[in-house]
């Protein structure tokens, strides 16, 4: 901030020997265009060199630019009822003076309120009389460039997304055809929005990382601000949510440190909906709330009451101006027409504030119907809590205690061998060896879930080479699978130099889980496959058994935490319910999404499925 603010205490100095005054306001506006939410004060002060100027030289384009100016810095603090005034000034005096170049940045600015202020049919119709100007056609091709752009996001709101489209790719033509990168990447970030909203998030990734490189080393926080929300909104919509909730974090930083609280009201609403999607609904409820304050802060009824207030008043001068132009005979028709369109206007106005009211009651309605529907599902989670309680306590009580009432057994069985029978005592070493693993196979789990559950541990992720991977988890199962004479196959269909990016820890422990209930729940003599694959750009790990299968009704409760199925291991072996749990928030936290395929008597296959 501080080495833009000297720049332009100097520049004007620098310049006066060398330009003309309408030559040194060009500068000045150059110069600003390339301004965003940080450099508000020096907007301010470029409107107040700007007017000098105009003082001085009596030019009228540097008054003009300063209205500009300070209405882009109301606009950035949110003050939406104090820039509309500036632009309707701006665009009197740019036709008083036939400054085409102003009263077409006029339009474009009174748009841009309209489009913060959801008054999108307004937007449109002002982005569509500007764009059928003929002569903004012919000489200022850039700004039917951004016409066409603005018109796309109105478009786009108004949830017209193929003329959406249309209005883009016409403005994404003059663009290229001018060789206008900046206004590229502009583009691309309305582009990007409109992909994710289409669910065609490889192009919106593509546009997005464009972007974010196209924006490097450069002081540009607002854009960087819409490309990661952008990208935080392709990782939501590929179900990736805590890619998605780091990246909206940093998002709502970079809104907190612009100090815009429109950009802080949409983070707020896009965190409030990952909250929700991945079950922390008392911090998405608070999030809503938050963004619902803040929308308040920026959109009241007085507001746009004194927008079209303003609007009004402007239509009227406009109408009194041309009257003056007409013959003194019409004097009478003149007054009887004035006083209708007058009370047409007034009609109009107070059918706009109905609206309105109606919008905004209709607005808080679904606000407190979203709420509602929170609570109500805050109300489910802590039923659900209470049942993994009523659960927990089971598996501690009888689950937990089997295997340690077992112990107990052998070693009696233990201690009156000790003298008589070798062999007895040797099984019996064995089963309480046996029976101890259970137990503290099921505290670990246990402790796993819970772990998860409070988030205490964090991704790794190194490149991991899958075949050795693979090769070396197989070989640690080979002990459990030979008590029970199974063979596990090695199914791996990619590269032997095969590297994957992931937390290998995590995806190990994943599938330990897959191929400890594999063997659990198949007969003796079977086989368990361990397949690796690629689908286009999906990676595929697959653990299959022909074990006892499971039931379309059991499937539901496969991976919910201490949910238990009918099935049962064929060997006597323990099983919770917690090993699947435990795969499903590993998948979760990896970014990857669980399948199961299962029938009773013909076993079941368990997925991981990735995007490279």
């Amino acid at each position: 901030m501080t080495k833009n603010l000297l720049f332009l205490l100097f520049l004007p100095g620098l310049l006066t020997a060398q330009l003309t005054p309408l030559e040194k306001m060009d500068s000045l506006y150059n110069i600003a265009q390339l301004y965003d939410d940080a450099k508000i004060d020096s907007l301010r002060i470029m409107g107040k060199q700007l007017r000098t100027l105009t003082k001085e030289s009596g030019v009228p384009q540097g008054e003009l630019y300063a209205l500009r100016f300070e209405g882009w810095a109301d606009e950035y603090e949110g003050n939406y009822g104090l820039a509309l005034p500036k632009y309707l000034e701006m665009l009197e005096k740019a036709r008083k003076a036939n400054d085409k170049f102003s009263i077409n940045a006029a339009f474009n600015d009174m748009g841009a309120v309209y489009l913060h202020t959801n008054q999108y049919e307004r937007a449109k119709s002002i982005y569509q009389e500007a764009i059928s100007n003929p002569e903004l056609q012919q000489d200022n091709p850039k700004r039917l460039s951004v016409f066409y752009n603005n018109l796309g996001i109105a478009y786009r709101r108004l949830d017209l997304l193929d003329s959406a489209l249309y209005s883009y790719g016409e403005s994404l033509k003059i663009k290229e055809e001018l060789g206008d990168e900046r206004g590229m990447a502009d583009l691309r970030i309305n582009m990007a929005s409109l992909m994710v909203k289409l669910e065609r998030y490889d192009e919106a990734e593509k546009y997005t990382l464009q972007n974010l490189d196209y924006l490097k080393g450069k002081d540009l926080k607002a854009d960087v601000w819409a490309n990661t929300n952008n990208l935080a909104s392709v990782k939501f919509g590929q179900d990736k949510y805590q890619e998605a909730l780091r990246l909206f974090e940093k998002s709502l930083g970079l809104a907190e440190e612009l100090n815009s609280k429109e950009r802080i009201m949409e983070t707020q609403e896009h965190l409030a909906t990952v909250h929700e999607n991945i079950g922390n609904y008392r911090q998405a409820l608070s999030y809503y709330r938050q963004a619902e304050s803040t929308r308040q802060e920026i959109i009241n009824v007085e507001t746009n009451e004194r927008i079209s207030e303003l609007q009004e008043q402007y239509n009227a001068r406009e109408r009194e101006t041309e009257n003056e132009l007409l013959n003194t005979q019409l004097t009478s028709q003149r007054q009887q027409r004035t006083l209708l369109i007058g009370g047409l206007l007034l009609a109009l106005a107070a059918v706009a504030g109905i609206a309105f009211a109606l919008q905004k009651n209709r607005r808080k309605n679904a606000q407190l119907a979203r709420q509602n529907r929170l609570i109500e599902k805050q109300r489910d989670k802590l039923t659900e809590l209470n049942s993994e309680k009523n659960n927990l306590i089971s598996i501690v009580s009888h689950d937990l205690r089997s295997p340690f009432n077992s112990i107990l057994l052998w070693n009696r069985t233990l201690r009156e061998n000790l003298a008589s029978s070798p062999l007895k005592v040797a099984e019996s070493s064995e089963m309480i060896e046996k029976m101890a693993g259970y137990g503290q196979e099921m505290i670990d789990n246990i402790l796993d879930i819970e772990r998860m559950e409070i988030n205490s541990h964090t991704i790794d992720v190194q490149p991991l080479p899958l075949a050795e991977f693979i090769s070396e988890l197989i070989a640690d199962f080979a002990p459990a699978a030979k008590g029970k004479d199974i063979t596990i196959v090695n199914d791996f269909n990619l590269s032997e130099d095969f590297i994957f990016q992931t937390d290998g820890k995590l995806l190990r422990r994943a599938l330990e889980n897959l191929i400890s209930n594999a063997l659990k729940f198949s007969n003796r003599h079977a086989k368990v496959w361990l397949k690796v694959y690629k689908d286009g750009k999906k990676l595929h790990f697959q653990v299959k058994d022909l074990g006892v299968g499971i039931s379309k009704e059991d499937q539901s409760l496969l991976f919910k935490k201490y949910g238990k199925t009918a099935s049962t291991p064929t060997d006597g072996e323990q099983s919770t319910g917690l090993g699947l749990s435990i795969v499903k928030r590993i998948a979760d936290e990896l970014g990857a999404k669980v399948t199961v395929k299962s029938e009773p008597g013909k076993g079941s296959v368990f997925g991981l499925v990735f995007r490279l």
